[in-house]
Formats: structure tokens, C-alpha cells, sequence
């Protein structure tokens, strides 16, 4: 990774949450009893991955805030933001620090580890860990009713990652 930040990275990285907002807030399934599938956080993994930790967790928290200013689905909380900044960070630790940026060997495992700690890791253990403060609940009453949803949609980004990520690493 260039220690310069450049404008072309700056402009890639805002696309990339400009595409996670869009993808989070209007394409996404809302299967019973509330619950979001879709593949708006593969544009944050994507900039992880692609440009390192610091700017993946840029991307993601910028995504988290963008979104609730133009469109929100409940009410603020700084822990969904951090949640967002460690989606994008942590695909970076992997990609830039475990297999030093090694995309054309490694790409399948890098896609598999970073998927895993960010639907089974953030998504589910995290992201609970907020939803208790806002109703009181026990902790395992969210991760337990989570488990099938984190599940389907870790799935579903590693096929679509899988699909995306070696036609996009060319243009990074």
C-alpha cells in the first residue's frame, strides 16, 4: 500500500461507501420478523481488502454515517459506526497483514477469513452487543435468533465476493 493517500484512492474509497449506502438502503431483502439480507457491506470488505485496514474502516464508517443522514432506519448510535469501521478494517488486517497483500494466491482464503469475521465476528457478536442497549434484552435472546440470517448472508457475500473481487483488484 502507498503511504500517500492520492486522489484517485480517495475517489475509489468514496465510491465504494457511496455503493455500500445505496446497496444497504435500497437493495436489500427484509425476510420475516424484521431482518435485512443483502450484499451492501461487499463495497466496505471490497476496500478493506483492496486498500488496507485504515482506509476499509474509513470507507465503512463513512458508509454507516452517510446512510443515516440521508436515510435512516432507527436511531443513532456510534456503535453501529464503529461496527462499520471494523467491516472495512478487519478484511484489511487480513489482506495486508496475515497474507501481506498476496490477492493472486491467496484471494480465496483472504475472502473466506475476512467474510467470516465480519458477518460471524461484527455482524453477530458486535452488532448484538448495540441492539441490547436499545431494548434491554439478554445478550443470547439476539445472538441465538441471528445465528440463521448471519449465516445465509456470510454465504451469500463470499459467492458474490468471490465473483466481484478478482474482475475489480485489477483497477485498484
Amino acid at each position: 500500500m502507498n503511504k500517500k493517500l492520492t486522489i484517485n484512492t480517495l475517489t475509489k474509497i468514496a465510491i465504494l461507501a457511496a455503493l455500500s449506502v445505496v446497496l444497504r438502503r435500497y437493495f436489500t431483502i427484509t425476510i420475516p420478523v424484521n431482518k435485512k439480507l443483502g450484499i451492501g457491506y461487499i463495497p466496505i470488505i471490497m476496500s478493506g481488502i483492496l486498500y488496507g485496514p485504515s482506509l476499509g474502516g474509513i470507507t465503512g464508517a463513512l458508509a454507516d454515517v452517510v446512510g443515516m443522514l440521508l436515510n435512516p432506519d432507527g436511531i443513532f448510535h456510534p456503535g453501529f459506526t464503529f461496527s462499520a469501521f471494523l467491516i472495512g478494517f478487519l478484511p484489511g488486517i487480513v489482506s495486508f497483514k496475515i497474507f501481506h497483500k498476496d490477492l493472486d494466491e491467496k484471494l480465496n482464503w483472504i475472502i473466506i477469513i475476512s467474510s467470516f469475521l465480519v458477518f460471524m465476528l461484527v455482524r453477530l457478536l458486535v452488532d448484538s452487543i448495540w441492539l441490547v442497549q436499545y431494548s434491554k434484552n439478554p445478550y443470547w435472546i439476539y445472538v441465538l435468533g441471528r445465528v440463521p440470517k448471519q449465516a445465509i448472508e456470510t454465504v451469500l457475500n463470499i459467492f458474490v465476493l468471490k465473483i466481484l473481487l478478482p474482475r475489480i483488484k485489477k483497477y485498484a
